[in-house]
């Protein structure tokens, strides 16, 4: 019986230092278990403490940009701030070097690539984003020779300039200074007669604006046209078609298609033109009347009387 209690005694006494074995386990670990929920606690009030002040900097930021704002439209300075901030960034972006240093140019032959630089305003000091294509190509589209253009920025340091120029179509004359013109009339440039002699010449005031349609009557008539010298605008209302031989065709002001038409035919078939007279006036329903010079008129006058 003895043996008997003892071996239970031996197996309580087993197990009473198997339990105080896990105590002693569970206080040890309590005090890490503590000191890790106090750490994680003093990290997440850091946390919330970093994001507070964050917000609040940042709030004090946006205030102090509205106060800044604010005082600037007070002062009636808001203009100069815009331009001072977007020059800062405008220079930035150049010393990136986000700057024109290349212009490239397409179907300009009277044109050069440095006239269509400072039309763009190609400054390589500044960055490409202070070139606006819009004002840009109306600068370009001002230029004499150029009929229509198109600009385009090519980051980070391109600009593309398409241009289609104009085609001399006639000499102006007017005060005694002569201009090339287009189809249109749009002056292209100043000019000496002797560089653009095989264009057709119109003279006087009005006369660039209605050049075209003149000249193409003329052209309708190859044996008119190859007597013709210049046309001349005559009161802004009509035309003389001045001669070699120095006299001049007087057309009417309505329908002178008609007119040359019907001088033309009398050309033709009597050779009217050839004659040395002053002036082929056919202003007049389509009659033609035929005026000698003056002077020759004055002198045929004395030798009929003597």
């Amino acid at each position: 019986m003895s043996e008997v209690r003892r071996a239970r005694a031996d197996r309580g006494s087993k197990s009473g230092k198997r339990k105080s074995g896990r105590g002693a386990a569970k206080s040890a670990s309590a005090p890490q278990h503590r000191a890790s929920r106090w750490l994680a606690a003093q990290m997440r009030a850091v946390r919330y403490g970093t994001v507070n002040l964050l917000r609040l900097a940042g709030f004090a930021f946006v205030g102090l940009v509205i106060a800044a704002l604010g005082l600037t439209l007070a002062l009636g300075r808001f203009d100069d701030f815009q331009a001072y901030a977007y020059n800062a960034f405008d220079q930035r972006l150049a010393d990136a070097g986000m700057a024109p240093r290349i212009v490239d140019l397409v179907g300009a032959e009277h044109v050069d690539a440095q006239t269509i630089a400072f039309a763009i305003d190609a400054d390589p000091g500044r960055s490409l984003m202070a070139i606006d294509p819009h004002a840009a190509r109306a600068n370009v589209e001002a230029l004499g020779w150029v009929e229509t253009a198109s600009v385009s920025r090519l980051w980070p340091d391109r600009v593309s300039v398409v241009v289609t120029e104009r085609e001399p179509f006639a000499l102006w004359q007017l005060d005694g200074a002569f201009r090339v013109i287009d189809r249109s009339g749009v002056v292209i440039e100043p000019a000496q007669a002797v560089d653009y002699a095989d264009l057709p010449r119109v003279v006087g005031e009005g006369a660039a604006e209605h050049a075209s349609a003149i000249l193409s009557l003329v052209a309708r008539q190859p044996e008119i046209a190859a007597l013709t010298t210049h046309a001349v605008r005559v009161g802004e209302r009509r035309w003389n078609l001045r001669l070699e031989a120095g006299g001049d065709i007087l057309l009417p002001e309505d329908d002178p298609a008609s007119a040359l038409a019907t001088i033309a035919a009398l050309h033709e078939d009597r050779g009217v033109l050839h004659l040395d007279a002053a002036a082929f006036d056919i202003r007049t329903d389509g009659r033609l009347v035929i005026r000698a010079w003056p002077d020759r008129a004055e002198a045929a006058r004395g030798e009929r009387e003597a």
